[in-house]
């Protein structure tokens, strides 16, 4: 099977909000980054990019998180927050509910990038990623799916093509999910170099985030 893709169509990121934050002992959704609530500093980077839509997976606390989505300041007709029912089974749970979701947006999306709340990002990497899916998808096509690294070391958030959607459909915890379908087949991944080590940073507990830098 080829490992040639299409050209895509927009991007758009699906958000993932709807862990249960037990390590960190409060809602990552809710911890400060940089002078605001984690969930709106990836909701105004994402809003800062060349990214088409959003779709926000809430969890357990959607009742309070969903009027924050509401109140960014993005466009509401490419801006979706959706419940995903069994987030406690995982991660994967809510990318399948994410991808899921995309069907309730104005156009279909050509390729997503998948964000976690406790990665923060920045839409200068947002844009990067676009940049070179755009070179890489244009003419005959290209690798499906594109990685930030750092000094050799792969990072977040990956941007894949949605070619991959019925591999993307198949994933769960117990085969590693959505690093199962990267690792897959080495000659369908791009990798993109960053400067900055930010894209190697989870925030998963109160510790993490006091050995983050400050910008």
């Amino acid at each position: 099977m080829s490992s040639r893709v299409p050209p895509h169509l927009p991007t758009v990121a699906i958000l993932l909000a709807a862990g249960d934050s037990l390590r960190m002992g409060s809602p990552k959704a809710l911890v400060e980054w940089r002078g605001r609530p984690l969930l709106h500093h990836q909701l105004d980077e994402i809003g800062r990019s060349g990214v088409a839509g959003c779709v926000v997976v809430l969890g357990r606390d959607a009742e309070r998180f969903g009027p924050l989505v509401q109140a960014w300041a993005g466009p509401a007709e490419t801006t979706r927050s959706i419940v995903n029912p069994r987030h406690a089974e995982g991660k994967c749970a809510s990318i399948l509910a994410g991808l899921g979701a995309l069907a309730s947006l104005p156009a279909p999306p050509g390729a997503v990038c998948i964000v976690s709340v406790d990665q923060p990002l920045a839409a200068r990497l947002l844009d990067a990623l676009l940049d070179a899916a755009r070179a890489e998808w244009s003419g005959d096509g290209g690798r499906a799916i594109l990685v930030p690294t750092f000094r050799g070391r792969r990072g977040h958030p990956p941007l894949l093509h949605l070619s991959l959607l019925p591999e993307l459909m198949q994933i769960d915890e117990a085969n590693e999910g959505l690093k199962a379908v990267v690792r897959r087949r080495p000659e369908r991944v791009l990798e993109v170099p960053w400067d900055d080590d930010q894209i190697l940073l989870n925030l998963n507990a109160g510790t993490d985030l006091e050995r983050a830098p400050d910008s």
